[in-house]
């Protein structure tokens, strides 16, 4: 491939214009003029000082255990120490030891369902860290550099932690105490777009921080942090002190405490340091300024609350799937919405007098038990002794749970809660319904939806129209009940009505909706066979940024993509991997995907096959039905220097196609075609294949199964057949294949082509015979058929009829956009 075309002009133009240092300081200028830069988009969301945020949210993580460099002792000390004081402070807190790189992509999958632009969050991290060039890095557990590679797939980007978390939070402290010697002293690593390789040093380097963000480091750029010889180190010591014995002080003048203490401690050689762009008031207590009132929860507009209902107890010890359920003293059933109402269910259930004392030992998996406080805060009572009087007012919050719909067999979650009722332990099972159109059309990695996700290929669409349909004439107000419609809408072909639903959901302030907006946009174009991949208009790229200014991974995507593809220079090139690098770290495939074909490009400034290879395993490892055709790609062509490996292509082409891959029946075809199978060359199932790629809307595969029927014998096909085909192929607009499939027919015979032609009109609900002879009762049938659909006044030339006839096939039987 030759170099892309530039982005637009009035993109560039911003970026030669803005001066260093105007963006965002985890926005490069691209970015940020897309953001700002149009009058069709709403103002980003703004911070009203006078108010503390509506809750309060803490990351806290510490690693100790690690399997390939030196253990840090105190880590999970600090990490504790520090979990309980946030927790004393009303934090719904995150705790995590010992945490892996797929549990940092689970803690920052959390963030985007949990945190909302009225949260104040908090991380705390102890452990490993280091810099590589200008870029901050944190280290799990399971980390193990062996190649140069390895850095995405091994580390955390301090800078992506940040991006995420900045785009979701209202307010971000970012506290690492980290720093301790270099585990990976003299190694090299990439981890920029280019091929520069840069050496891993001790230290963080500068970091700023993005707007309304405060970040903390437990030692200066560059310089060392000391473990300690007690059971915390000094920094995270200090901390403690300081916080504790202050907590409504503002956090600026903690850690000028934190400073002095550390710096005595350690006679001057190690000096905590910070990057603060606040424009609120913050502090680590709840102080005497007051809250915003507290809206219920309606993932993305509206309310959706429900009510916990008890269920009778089944005769059968297997009431749940739990070992607790099965032993439960009552069972309750409730919706599986972002909020629900306890209210006399536990009560009665087990028969709990208003002085009972009772303490929530083992809170749900799914979510957490939680009580407004006068304050007006939401504190989670896992742990927590309340009268039985106060279980009436408990809510039941219901997490994100990112649960694939298929693995639930009866569409249901189980769950259990743990309770101590004056000291006798108690257990309770509970069952949860999704709604169905949450089962039947979530997303994911949607930040505002209830996490029972399927991909596009998941979904059984006229299910989930029903059941959406319901769900936005029940509620509303409910931004994802709208945006999931549109993705049953847009499954079935229905786009104008999509792209409503889509609005709806964007108006509603559903995060995921501007992604949805700019892919309809782009699939206007493919509709009928359009370039899958192209170049986005500004429209679709502000459209993609404001996703990006929401935290939504898509839009990381989505907009990565198009900067990388279509960056006029290195900057915009850059911002792109920068955004892809979020995504990666969420653990995105389609990022995955992206970076191994950007870096397999032979032609490309920044080809580097084993890096590229590499990104693309990640992703078929993941399950992902894209990473397994690109995998089936290598191992058939041999890509990046890879072995070829027939069989193994062959598996993984299957894999892909089965999941609804849309280029997949392609390669199956050449396959067999070429009799790079087991059972040999096989035309039959080769041109069945090809057929099957046409009509998932690949005109490469049509172009060829037309080229096959017309020259071989083919089992099933016939040449009225090869003339339908290789037409419905030249009425998409993937020009180079639409071309060789309208050269190919316009060597048929006349007959051939008119008895393609009766076969359309048969298709399309016409009634005439399929003979080849296109006389008066052929011209009428097709009259009638083009009046029907609109299509127009009917051609004469027998190429251009049948081509016609195609295209309102296309028209009347579109294939699923979604899907590419």
């Amino acid at each position: 491939m030759g170099r892309p075309k530039p982005l637009i002009a009035a993109l560039l133009l911003s970026v030669s214009t803005l001066a260093a240092g105007t963006a965002d300081a985890q926005n490069g200028p691209a970015l940020e003029y897309l953001i700002r830069g149009s009058s069709e988009i709403s103002p980003l969301r703004s911070v009203n000082a006078e108010t503390r945020a509506a809750s309060r949210y803490a990351i806290v993580i510490g690693n100790s255990d690690y399997s390939a460099i030196p253990d840090l002792p105190n880590a999970l000390a600090d990490a504790r120490v520090m979990a309980q004081f946030f927790e004393s402070q009303g934090y719904e807190v995150k705790h995590h030891e010992n945490i892996t790189k797929r549990g940092f992509e689970g803690v920052l999958r959390r963030v985007l369902f949990d945190v909302d632009d009225d949260t104040e969050v908090v991380v705390f991290f102890a452990g490993h860290g280091f810099q590589i060039g200008s870029e901050n890095y944190l280290v799990p557990v399971d980390a193990n550099f062996d190649t140069v590679y390895d850095v995405p797939f091994e580390a955390v980007s301090l800078g992506s932690l940040v991006g995420i978390i900045g785009a979701r939070a209202r307010l971000q402290i970012v506290i690492l105490d980290s720093c301790r010697d270099n585990p990976f002293a003299g190694q090299v690593a990439l981890t920029q777009i280019g091929n520069e390789l840069r050496e891993t040093r001790t230290g963080f380097s500068f970091q700023a921080a993005p707007l309304n963000s405060m970040l903390v480091f437990s030692t200066a750029p560059g310089s060392v942090a000391f473990d300690g010889d007690g059971d915390n180190s000094p920094f995270t010591g200090a901390l403690v002190q300081e916080a504790s014995s202050r907590p409504n002080d503002l956090v600026k003048d903690v850690f000028e405490g934190v400073r002095r203490r550390v710096y005595e401690e350690t006679q001057g050689r190690q000096v905590p340091w910070d990057s603060s762009t606040l424009i609120e008031p913050a502090s680590f207590g709840i102080g005497d300024m007051p809250p915003k009132n507290i809206a219920v929860n309606g993932r993305g507009g509206g309310g959706t609350r429900g009510l916990v209902r008890i269920v009778v107890p089944p005769q059968s010890e297997n009431v749940s799937t739990t070992e607790v359920a099965a032993t439960s003293a009552a069972t309750l059933d409730a919706d599986f919405v972002p909020e629900a109402e306890i209210r006399f269910s536990i009560r009665d259930a087990l028969d709990l007098s208003p002085v009972d004392q009772v303490t929530i030992t083992q809170g749900p998996n799914t979510g957490r038990l939680v009580l407004t406080d006068e304050a007006g805060f939401r504190r989670n009572v896992a742990g927590e002794s309340i009268q039985g009087a106060d279980v009436d007012k408990l809510l039941l919050i219901n997490d994100s749970v990112q649960i694939p719909a298929v693995s639930l067999v009866d569409g249901n979650i189980d769950d259990a809660l743990i309770l101590s009722v004056n000291g006798a332990e108690r257990n309770i099972a509970l069952h949860l319904t999704p709604d169905a159109c949450d089962f039947e059309a979530g997303d994911h990695l949607d930040p505002d939806g209830m996490g029972v996700t399927r991909y596009a290929n998941e979904l059984r669409p006229e299910v989930a129209l029903a059941a959406c349909e319901v769900a936005v004439q029940r509620d509303p107000e409910v931004g994802r009940f709208h945006y999931q419609l549109g993705r049953a809408l847009t499954a079935l072909r229905r786009y104008d009505e999509a792209a409503a639903a889509f609005e709806r959901a964007r108006d509603l302030n559903h995060a995921r909706a501007w992604v949805a907006l700019g892919n309809a946009e782009l699939n206007k174009a493919r509709i009928t066979g359009g370039l899958s991949r192209g170049q986005a208009s500004d429209e679709v790229l502000q459209l993609f940024a404001r996703g990006v200014a929401e935290g939504d991974p898509y839009a990381f995507y989505a907009l990565g993509r198009q900067f990388m593809r279509f960056g006029a220079n290195q900057e915009i090139e850059i911002e792109g991997y920068d955004l892809m690098m979020r995504a990666l770290e969420v653990g995105h495939t389609f990022a995955m995907n992206e970076l191994g074909y950007f870096y397999l490009n032979k032609d490309a400034e920044y080809y580097d096959p084993e890096r590229g290879l590499r990104y693309l395993r990640e992703s078929a490892l993941r399950g992902d039905i894209y990473g397994y055709n690109n995998m089936g790609l290598v191992h058939l062509r041999g890509l990046g220097g890879a072995k070829i490996d027939h069989p193994a292509a062959f598996e993984m082409f299957t894999k892909a196609a089965e999941g609804g891959q849309p280029d997949a029946p392609f390669n199956l075809g050449v396959m067999y075609r070429d009799g790079f199978v087991s059972s040999g060359k096989d035309l039959r199932k080769s041109v069945d294949w090809f057929t099957e790629g046409l009509r998932r809307g690949d005109a490469y595969a049509g172009a060829e199964a037309a080229n096959l029927v017309s020259s071989n014998s083919v089992p099933g096909y016939e040449l009225f057949d090869a003339a339908v085909i290789g037409a419905k192929a030249a009425a998409l607009r993937n020009h180079r294949a639409a071309n060789r499939s309208r050269d190919l027919i316009a060597g048929f015979s006349g007959k051939t082509l008119d008895g393609g032609a009766q076969k359309l009109i048969l298709e399309l609900g016409g009634d005439v015979t399929v003979d080849g002879a296109f006389g008066l009762g052929s011209q009428s049938a097709m009259d009638e058929v083009l009046s029907k659909y609109n299509g127009g006044s009917a051609a004469t030339d027998p190429v251009e009829r049948i081509i016609q006839l195609a295209a309102l096939s296309w028209k009347t039987s579109p294939f699923r956009v979604d899907l590419y």
